[in-house]
This record gives C-alpha cells, sequence and structure tokens, in this order.
C-alpha cells in the first residue's frame, strides 16, 4: 500500500510518509516458499500423508517450479527497485497457474487445494486497487472451472462437481470485496492518525514558537524541581547564558524558596512581588501542569521594571507641577524678603545684632531657595534620555570635569578602573547629576584632608558596580534607614534632598543604590547598574 502527503511541515516535524507496503510482499514470499517447499517434500514420498497425489509427475514439477519461482520473487521483493504493481500481478498470476495445476495433481476441486487460492486474492485486495482483485477473482474462478471441465472430460469416476467450483468461486469474489473495504478503512484511519500526528506537531511547534517569542519568562519544572524547559525571556530576565545548564538551586535561590512557600499555600493565584522574593523588578507566579499523570509547575516571570518607571514617571510628573506652583508661590515673595534683606545690611546705622538677623535671614531665604531648585531637579528628571555609556572613558572625564568647576585639585579625587570598556544603559545627565551629590555629600561629609575614592569594579552575571568612599567619620547606625528620604539631614546648610534625588535617578534608570561602611571606617555608596541590553546598543557608545 503506498501513501503521500504534501504536507510541507512533515519534515520539521520528523514523521515520515509511510512507503509502499513491500514488507507485506516479503511475508508473502516466506509463505509461498514455506508452502512450496511442503509440497515439493511430498512428491518424494511414495504415499504422502498429507495429500492423495493422483498425477505425482506433474506434481512433481509444478511444487518444484513453486520453489524457484518462490525464490525469485523473494529476491525480486529484497532487491525492491521499481514496479511494486508489476511484481504483485505476476506473483499473483504464477501462485494462481501453480495452485491449480497442484490441485488437479491431487485429484481436482475435491482435495481442498484450490482454498490457497484465497490466500493470493486476499493479498491483492489488500495490496492492489479493488477492480484488479475482481479481475484476480475472474481468473481463478475460470481457471477453476477450466480444470473441472478438464477433469469430467478426460478423467473417468471424477469426483468433483460443478457446486464446489461455484462455492469456491463466490468465496474468492467475496475475498476481493471484503480484503479491500476492509483496506479503505485501514486507509481511512491511517490517514485520520496522519493528520493527527501532523496536527500534533503543529500545535507543538506552534506552542514552542508562541512560548519563546513571549515577553513573560516561561520555565517548566519537573516534580523534582529539574528544569525541564527555560525560555529565552526568562534566561535574559535572569542574565542566564545558554552555554550552562540552569539550576534553581545553584542559579536563582530565592525563585527556589518561593516555589516552597507556593507549595505550603497552593490556593494563592496571586504573584509574588520582588519585595517577597528577593529578586529585582522581576514578579513570580506558579502554575500546575499535569503531563500523563506527572505533575510539572510553570514559573511565569513578569517583568515590572516597567511598571515602576511608568509609576515613578508619573509620580515625579505631578512632583513636576507641584514645584512649579511652588516655584511661582514662593520664589516671589521670597525674592522681595532676600532682597530687603540685603538693602537692610547695607545701611550703615544697623547695630550688630540687627546685622546679625538680616545674616540669618539671606541664609535661610537661600536655604528655601536651595530646597527649591533640589526638587525642580527631581521633577526634571521624570524623563529619561538612556544611552549607551562607556564607563571608564566617563569617569575620566567627569574627574576632570569635576575638579575644574569645583577648583579642587586632581588628587582630591582616586580613581580605580578595575573594568574595561564597562558599558551601561543609562541617562548621561542624571548619571552627571548622580555623581556631582554623591561627590558633593562626600566632600561635606567626609574628611577634607583625604581623598574621595572612586572605584568601578564588576559583580556577578557581567554586572557593572561603582562606588564612591569617603573617609570621613560614617553615619551613625539610628541614621541608616533616613538617609535616603527626602528632607532629612544633618547639616543646616543641607536641604535633605541630595540622596534623595540620587536614589530616585538611580530608580528610574534601572539602578540600585546602596550603603555601607568602608575599609577606612567612611561612608561607601554602591551603585549597581543594570546589564546594558544588547538590542538598545547604538552603533558608538557615549563617553
Amino acid at each position: 500500500m503506498q501513501t503521500a502527503t504534501s504536507n510541507s511541515f512533515v519534515s520539521t516535524s520528523g514523521y515520515k510518509p509511510r512507503s509502499t507496503n513491500w514488507t507485506s510482499i516479503r511475508l508473502l514470499n516466506v509463505y509461498r516458499l514455506a508452502i512450496s517447499a511442503t509440497f515439493f517434500s511430498q512428491s518424494f514420498v511414495s504415499e504422502s500423508p498429507l495429500l492423495n497425489i493422483v498425477d505425482i509427475r506433474l506434481f512433481s514439477w509444478a511444487s518444484l517450479a513453486f520453489v524457484i519461482l518462490s525464490l525469485v520473487w523473494m529476491l525480486a521483493a529484497w532487491i525492491e527497485r521499481r514496479g511494486f504493481q508489476h511484481q504483485v500481478s505476476l506473483q499473483i498470476y504464477t501462485d494462481m497457474i501453480v495452485i491449480i495445476l497442484l490441485m488437479h495433481a491431487c485429484g481436482g476441486i475435491s482435495s481442498g487445494l484450490g482454498m490457497l487460492l484465497i490466500i493470493p486474492i486476499a493479498v491483492t485486495g489488500l495490496l492492489a486497487e479493488q477492480l484488479l482483485a475482481m479481475v484476480f477473482a475472474s481468473l481463478a474462478t475460470l481457471g477453476l472451472l477450466a480444470e473441472y471441465i478438464y477433469s469430467i472430460t478426460n478423467i473417468d469416476n471424477y469426483s468433483g462437481n460443478s457446486t464446489q467450483v461455484g462455492i469456491l468461486g463466490a468465496i474468492l469474489f467475496a475475498t476481493a470485496i471484503v480484503t479491500h473495504k476492509l483496506m479503505l478503512r485501514v486507509k481511512s484511519t491511517e490517514q485520520l492518525v496522519q493528520q493527527r500526528d501532523r496536527d500534533v506537531a503543529l500545535l507543538s511547534a506552534l506552542n514552542q514558537e508562541i512560548i519563546e517569542n513571549m515577553q513573560a519568562g516561561v520555565i517548566v519544572l519537573t516534580r523534582n524541581n529539574q528544569v525541564r524547559h527555560i525560555n529565552n525571556a526568562a534566561l535574559e530576565m535572569l542574565n542566564i547564558t545558554t552555554s550552562k545548564v540552569f539550576s534553581l538551586k545553584r542559579d536563582q535561590p530565592e525563585i527556589l524558596a518561593a516555589l516552597k512557600m507556593w507549595r505550603n499555600s497552593p490556593a494563592r493565584d496571586t504573584p509574588y512581588l520582588p519585595s517577597e522574593t528577593g529578586i529585582d523588578n522581576i514578579q513570580v507566579s506558579f502554575r500546575r501542569l499535569q503531563d500523563q499523570g506527572n505533575e510539572n509547575i510553570l514559573i511565569f516571570l513578569n517583568d515590572v521594571s516597567s511598571i515602576k518607571n511608568s509609576m515613578q514617571q508619573a509620580k515625579l510628573a505631578s512632583l513636576g507641577h507641584l514645584t512649579a506652583s511652588i516655584a511661582h508661590e514662593i520664589r516671589n515673595p521670597l525674592g522681595a524678603i532676600s532682597h530687603a534683606a540685603q538693602l537692610l545690611s547695607e545701611s550703615n546705622d544697623l547695630a550688630d545684632t540687627e546685622r546679625r538677623m538680616t545674616e540669618i535671614i539671606l541664609q535661610h531665604s537661600n536655604r528655601i531657595n536651595h530646597i527649591i531648585e533640589d526638587i525642580l531637579k527631581i521633577s526634571r528628571g521624570s524623563q529619561t534620555a538612556k544611552e549607551t555609556i562607556t564607563l571608564d572613558r566617563w569617569l575620566l572625564k567627569f574627574v576632570e570635569d569635576y575638579c575644574l568647576s569645583n577648583q579642587t585639585k586632581a588628587e582630591s579625587l582616586d580613581l580605580d578602573l578595575q573594568l574595561d570598556n564597562a558599558s551601561i544603559w543609562f541617562d548621561a545627565g542624571h548619571l552627571n547629576q548622580i555623581m556631582i551629590n554623591l561627590c558633593n555629600n562626600a566632600r561635606i561629609h567626609g574628611n577634607s584632608e583625604k581623598p574621595i575614592h572612586i572605584r568601578l569594579f564588576g559583580g556577578p552575571n557581567r554586572a557593572v558596580n561603582l562606588e564612591i568612599a569617603d573617609e570621613g567619620p560614617g553615619i551613625e547606625q539610628q541614621n541608616l534607614d533616613k538617609i535616603f528620604e527626602p528632607f532629612y539631614t544633618t547639616s543646616h546648610q543641607g536641604s535633605g534632598l541630595g540622596l534623595y534625588i540620587v536614589d530616585q535617578l538611580c530608580e528610574i534608570n534601572d539602578a540600585t543604590i546602596e550603603f555601607g561602611r568602608n575599609s577606612y571606617s567612611g561612608s561607601s555608596f554602591t551603585i549597581r547598574f543594570a546589564v546594558s541590553p544588547v538590542h538598545h546598543q547604538p552603533e558608538q557608545a557615549a563617553i
């Protein structure tokens, strides 16, 4: 039987269409060789216990021809070059002739050997067209009828009768019809199975394509927490390279800890927030997946940094409107107060105590103005223009500009570059404002006789870190939780917004800032930058 398919998806799914059924022909040849060998062996027995041989000479030659033809057809089927239908037709023709001759040599239709014609007719119905099967059934019936007429004409006391010939002929026709109908049903079932195989393969490929191109990360775990599949989005979110085998226990113990919490409360449908898992900007959720009785776990990872950025942009936009109102409502009267205090201080008739009062007025007016300017800086930072910055080269230029603008010696800044060509994805204006605030903070609260240490170094998973450290007295333990809060300051000259601005600008650029003690017992602020995405890198990095 030969089936074919034109579906172009077959080659990608691993499915191969069924070829012409040479295996069935080979099995028929084995059967034919066994029957012919049995018949041929009986020609050497004087009185065969199996057959009532009437014409031993005819029987011997016919059985020998049967053996030879069986070997020829077996060899032809193994070679399997071309002409399947021709081989089937020739084999069935020879089978009918030889079987009718053997039947005649054993006494005609009454010997029962005519029933062997059913096998070739059945094979024709299974492997060929119905018309060919009906032709062979007709030829076999005509052969039986010719043998019967010849026998009753030339053999005395012939025991066969026409009823047996008619019944056997009807059986042959019925065999041809039934086997072909059965084959049609088998073909229909086979085509249905093939179509379903193609559909399953197509759905599998489609699901694979969808999963691989999802913006959400997807991880499939077996029951024993082995990673069965992880898509590209998840690899990118977790900064995992495809060159190594991913393991939750080794690479992401935070996800494994969240999974254990979820297994203790499987009814929970809400995602685990970054604050619960300890993974920056990634929201984690879990689902059960049953696969043939085996339980798998689906882990969905969603990057919430864009949501945070949107919220931050909205917050800063609102703050911008507020500061604009403040600048308009406060700066005008504040300017009048400052101007009046300046004019008053120029009077020669003022006593020292009164002159001191004018200085206090000017000092606090300037402080209020500085607070307004800092708030305006935050609102201006609401729009980010990120670009790829080569940080080591950028820092060299920053140190040079900072020393010129603040009339500071180059020795006051100690630059330690431990990374070459370290690229970050950041707003250059925001980075400049962050560095100025941190360096000014180090100058004010650190040791003026010691340099400010700026260190560029690497971290795990290709992370880039930048540390700004001083050799001052440091920050007291009880104040650590407040240093990034707005309007908190330990200096009467500051606005309390410097570190808050730094923290906000880091956040909208997907970076984090941390405080710690350094080896000089002073304060150390470390900025941890997000890894620069490849698809965002421009042709030329900013320096």
